[in-house]
């Protein structure tokens, strides 16, 4: 018992790592860049409430861990955005490498009956064949751009990837469709504010 409450709190040093990892976009009016576990939280919550609200079939319990732990490997491996792989400074090769290396380095950590549900979980959400896996994905998408759409300045500064970016996900999850589209209903003015084109395109 004592080995695994040892263990335990050696994967919240690990969590902790979390709250420091950057992500691409910086919260209003703090001067701060959003953390993986800022992102995660608040995908939790998004998650909680539209899977009620929409009445979604799928065990939500089990769509939150995942959310929880989508990006967990983050902590050790950092976040690689869209915008570094388009970009082609770093492959998605590169990626699923050190992802694949951080979730080995933290299922060591933990005890292993834990280490391997949250294992478990995350390839769950990486190979993205079930319904919960599918619902997280398309819902972390909504979430990022949901962010950078309510985080103020400095949002736009990729306007063709950013409309598009939930659209796959969501075509793979089509319960979120009403989602996306209150999404992109409030993201059209921003273009024309900024002076970027909205094409049919990104429409879903």
């Amino acid at each position: 018992m004592e080995d695994k409450i040892s263990k335990i709190f050696d994967f919240l040093k690990i969590v902790e790592e979390l709250k420091k990892t950057e992500r691409w976009g910086t919260i209003r009016n703090m001067g701060r860049k959003e953390s993986s576990a800022d992102h995660s939280w608040s995908l939790a919550v998004f998650i909680l409430v539209v899977a009620a609200e929409l009445k979604i079939d799928v065990d939500i319990l089990k769509s939150l861990k995942i959310a929880l732990v989508h990006d967990l490997v983050e902590a050790l491996a950092g976040d690689v955005d869209q915008v570094l792989i388009v970009t082609g400074r770093i492959t998605k090769k590169q990626k699923i490498e050190a992802e694949t290396k951080a979730m080995d380095e933290i299922y060591k950590t933990l005890p292993p009956e834990s280490g391997k549900e949250i294992k478990q979980l995350w390839l769950e959400y990486e190979e993205g064949k079930t319904k919960e896996a599918l619902l997280v994905k398309a819902m972390d998408k909504i979430e990022s751009i949901n962010h950078i759409l309510n985080k103020g300045h400095g949002c736009f500064d990729y306007p063709e990837l950013i409309a598009p970016y939930p659209n796959n996900a969501v075509n793979k999850f089509p319960e979120l469709k009403p989602v996306l589209k209150e999404l992109q209903k409030r993201l059209k003015p921003e273009y024309k504010k900024h002076g970027w084109e909205w094409t049919d395109e990104y429409c879903v």
